[in-house]
């Protein structure tokens, strides 16, 4: 209502404009409120876009919701690791699938296993998959002072050096591996179940996950108390 009533005042000012002035006058009034109004639009739909980018951002980065640090900095290596490697978008939520863990040394501890880095935009209340890769091999960490640190990672490799690459990280693990890495229905069960956890976690009102070209999965319930181990 009120930007109507602005327009009909600008109407009115450029008509009076005229009558006093004539045509050279008229047309110097009519751009002045034509410039006018298409500021007054601008400015309009500039703020709208800044409410539909607040509102598609407005759910929180993903954390860690167990109570162990030594997976909480597992976890946000991955995402801190590959996010460059996409565009952004709302929420990133790692998938882990850990296949041995080695800690017979503090000072490098190995965790080998199959890791995704996976995109998500929410749409309603369904979290739409817009980009993500998989990311297998052995991931070293310390102890610290302050708890745990990443110090590196071996990454088998992509195209003909992958089965080679492969068996190099994982050596007496890499039948382990070759099972977990073919297994979709598993990896899925446990995609489902972190982001279920992340949903608990935050208080969201998100019911599934979706990829591209495949139906909607619906989210199973969060079981943040017994899906993550304590560490010994």
């Amino acid at each position: 209502m009120c930007r109507v009533r602005k327009i009909l005042a600008l109407v009115m000012a450029g008509a009076l404009v005229t009558g006093l002035f004539g045509c050279g006058a008229s047309e110097q009034a009519t751009a002045s409120q034509t410039e006018t109004i298409e500021t007054e639009a601008s400015e309009e739909a500039s703020e709208e876009a800044d409410n539909i980018t607040s509102e598609s951002a407005n759910i929180p980065a993903y954390e860690y919701p167990g109570p162990e640090l030594f997976y909480s900095v597992l976890y946000k290596y991955i995402n801190d690791e590959f996010a460059a490697n996409y565009d952004s978008a709302d929420v990133a939520i790692p998938i882990v699938n850990i296949i041995y863990q080695d800690e017979s040394n503090k000072e490098d501890i190995k965790v080998y296993g199959d890791f995704w880095y996976m995109n998500y935009d929410l749409e309603g209340d369904t979290l739409e998959c817009v980009s993500g890769g998989s990311y297998p091999g052995c991931i070293h960490i310390k102890t610290t002072d302050e708890g745990y640190s990443v110090t590196s990672m071996d990454i088998v490799e992509d195209g003909s050096n992958y089965l080679d690459s492969a068996k190099e990280i994982f050596g007496e693990h890499f039948d382990d591996f070759e099972k977990v890495s073919s297994d979709d229905e598993a990896r899925e069960k446990v995609r489902a179940q972190i982001i279920s956890n992340y949903v608990f976690a935050n208080d969201l009102n998100i019911k599934a996950y979706q990829d591209q070209g495949w139906d909607p999965v619906t989210l199973p319930e969060q079981n943040i108390d017994s899906f993550y181990s304590i560490l010994d």
